[in-house]
């Protein structure tokens, strides 16, 4: 389904071609000072291992959101030329990216960078599996003490719901049901959300976290997840 975009970026997808012709320099200069969609067709096409990274976090500051949005589906996790400093290099930027502009894509990214660097095996996978859970259950503080519901539901859908299998995510999941009572709440009425696929040591910790947390007792969230 083609992505809804403001009228400015009408006939974006026109300039591809030629773009995919350029050097990175004249990208670079295109996003710089291009027009609306001129600016959209060089960030889908630019090799941003190649641009330097004070201009790749200049751009996350103040690209209007559509192209904050392109820039980020630009970063190049998963490259089969790939290094594992590549992968920790686009995960901080992506971490740095969802703190300025809370794009669920920046997230996305995120998320798949760590992944690459299990597929690579890298010896510095565990450290930043680590070092993002520290990260989310502070961008979640963050979020919820400023009520942005929208940005707390991508947390939910773009990690949580996905990612509770690796030992570090767990324990920041932990942590926030711990120090956020709506969302132990929300866990023990809706356990199968989050635990389904989990282990039943893990599903019994969250659940039983969540009820000393505030949320539904844990023999009512049990019958939720198990249905007995």
């Amino acid at each position: 389904m083609e992505r809804r975009l403001p009228p400015q970026y009408e006939g974006w997808q026109a300039h591809e071609g030629r773009m995919r012709r350029m050097t990175t320099p004249e990208l670079v200069a295109e996003v710089q000072d291009g027009s609306p969609e001129r600016r959209l067709a060089a960030l889908s096409v630019i090799n941003l291992a190649d641009v330097d990274p004070s201009v790749v976090r200049d751009w996350i500051r103040t690209l209007p959101d559509a192209e904050a949005n392109e820039l980020a589906g630009a970063i190049p996790v998963l490259s089969p030329d790939g290094t594992c400093n590549d992968d920790a290099r686009w995960a901080a930027l992506a971490r740095e990216g969802y703190d300025a502009r809370r794009l669920p894509t920046f997230l996305v990214v995120l998320m798949a960078s760590l992944e690459a660097m299990e597929s690579r095996g890298c010896p510095g996978a565990a450290f930043e599996w680590e070092q993002t859970a520290d990260w989310l259950g502070d961008i979640f503080d963050r979020l919820a003490a400023a009520g942005d519901e929208d940005a707390l539901d991508d947390i939910s859908l773009f990690v949580f719901e996905n990612y509770l299998d690796r030992d570090a995510m767990f324990e920041a999941f932990c942590g926030v049901i711990v120090r956020h009572e709506w969302f132990a709440q929300e866990v023990s009425a809706n356990p199968s959300v989050y635990l389904a696929r989990l282990p039943e040591e893990r599903q019994r910790r969250a659940l039983l976290e969540a009820a000393q947390a505030g949320g539904l007792p844990f023999e009512v969230a049990w019958f939720n997840l198990r249905g007995s």
